[in-house]
Parts: C-alpha cells; structure tokens; sequence
C-alpha cells in the first residue's frame, strides 16, 4: 500500500515539473512565434495580393480535419487575386493536396458572381472534396468580407 502511494506521489511531482518546465517554455516563445506568424501573414498577404490594390482576407473554414488558416487576396473590384494556405490538418497525400498551386490557381479571377462550388466551376482534389468545398467556401467567405457583407450562416 505505501509503495502505490509513494509511486502515486512520484508520478505527481514529475508530472507537475513537466508541466511547469512547458508553461515556462510557452511563456518564454510566445512572442516570437507571434511575431513570425505576422511575419509569415505578411508574405503570404504580398503573394495573395500579387502587387494589385486590394486586400488579404483571413479565413479560417472547417476541413476535413478542422481550420484551413487562409489567406485570400480580392482587389478592389472584387476579384480574387491569390489564395495562400497558411495552417492545415488536412490528410497527407490527399487534403494537404490543396496546397498545390494547380489548385488554388483556379479561384483566381473569380468574384462573387461565381458559383466556387467544387464540381461545379473548382476541380475537386481528388479524395479530399470536404477540403475543397471547405477551401471554395473560405474563398466565398472572402468576397463577402472583402465587400464588406457578412458571411451566410454555415
């Protein structure tokens, strides 16, 4: 019996230095991973962009396996200029797909008049439809907000 509550005691303390030595280590980083996310949007908002007078629009749709984090660039007529995947969880070898610029290329020149529906006027990635419609539907979301409307109820 001491010996379970000794063994229970230890596995307490390691676990609470554990703890503590990661809460140290997410204090001590968080501003820099902070400042190289920015950094990170950033580039990602000039290639989005392509030069053009617009905006970069971040969205964040529901995949597959959670948020796409994403970027669109809408210029200001409205059409879209670039669309950046910054964070996925997508499926390796089918959703991390989406990231290929074969793909993201087909929402450019697109505006809100578009259907962006996968099968429709977007070549689906083949395996991954919940990651294309999610990536379609970020891309809608967007337009609306580039525009300056709400985005619909999903």
């Amino acid at each position: 019996m001491k010996e379970t509550i000794y063994l229970g005691m230890f596995l307490a303390v390691i676990s609470a230095v554990a703890a503590g030595i990661l809460g140290m280590t997410y204090v001590a980083t968080y501003d820099r991973i902070a400042a190289e996310k920015q950094k990170e949007i950033a580039g990602a908002s000039e290639v989005v962009l392509a030069g053009k007078n617009g905006k970069a629009i971040q969205v964040s749709p529901k995949g597959y396996a959670g948020n796409i984090d994403m970027l669109v660039g809408v210029d200001d007529a409205g059409i879209v200029t670039g669309v950046k995947i910054i964070k996925s969880n997508e499926t390796p070898g089918l959703g991390l797909n989406a990231d290929n610029p074969d793909f993201l290329n087909q929402f450019i020149g697109k505006t809100e008049k578009d259907k962006i529906e996968a099968k429709e006027d977007i070549q689906a990635i083949t395996g991954a439809t919940i990651t294309t419609k999610a990536i379609c539907s970020g891309v809608r979301e967007a337009l609306l907000k580039a525009k300056g409307s709400k985005a619909p109820p999903k």
